[in-house]
């Protein structure tokens, strides 16, 4: 039988899972089938090759945008359990080396805090008691001004990694739309996730 940590661990996983595939589904445009596609047999074949790439990208997506999230949940669990101080999850983000290029370490540092920033939340529900994870947040947070706090600092986190990255990495128009969309997109689910919450 699972202890009580490990059955909120997983009540965050589910969470956090549910939530950003919700997130990708909404950013990551899906193939649209067409009349040509239905009138013409071998584009069938096509739509379905594409909606197999779409399933792939979902879960790459998801994947990605997971990774800070699973890193802290992680550490905030490694430190439940053992009463230590974790910080093994730096190691994901590469050594800082005096010969690190600046913008690579801007990324380092900002992922570092967005981690920082998530492990403290999760600390924080993970030392509660709940049957729901809504229960655990309001539990947790008290008021949704509260909650809302936490998710404009943790909105403010993520923009700086995505700056970063966009900057080093994804320098195109349509990187940089995908971002603008992810951003609106959480910001929408995150404020329909504290209606939920709070009432």
């Amino acid at each position: 039988m699972a202890t009580a940590i490990e059955q909120i661990y997983q009540m965050i996983w589910d969470h956090e899972q549910r939530f950003f595939r919700e997130l990708a589904q909404q950013v990551v445009e899906k193939p649209r089938l067409t009349i040509w596609r239905i009138l013409f047999p071998p584009l069938l074949i096509y739509h379905y090759r594409k909606i197999q790439e779409h399933k792939a990208d979902l879960e790459t997506f998801s994947k990605g945008v997971l990774r800070s999230k699973i890193l802290a949940m992680e550490s905030a669990l490694e430190e439940v359990t053992t009463g230590k101080k974790d910080n093994g999850y730096k190691s994901a983000f590469g050594a800082k080396a005096p010969e690190t290029a600046p913008g690579e370490l801007r990324l380092r540092n900002a992922q570092i805090a967005e981690v920082e920033l998530l492990k403290g939340h999760y600390l924080r529900v993970l030392r509660n008691q709940g049957s729901t994870y809504p229960t655990l947040i309001r539990k947790t947070y008290k008021t949704s001004g509260e909650y809302r706090r936490f998710l404009t600092e943790l909105t403010q986190a993520e923009k700086a990694v995505q700056k970063e990255v966009l900057h080093l990495h994804q320098t195109s128009e349509p990187a940089q739309a995908v971002s603008r969309k992810m951003q609106e997109i959480a910001k929408s689910l995150r404020d329909a996730e504290v209606k939920t919450f709070f009432g």
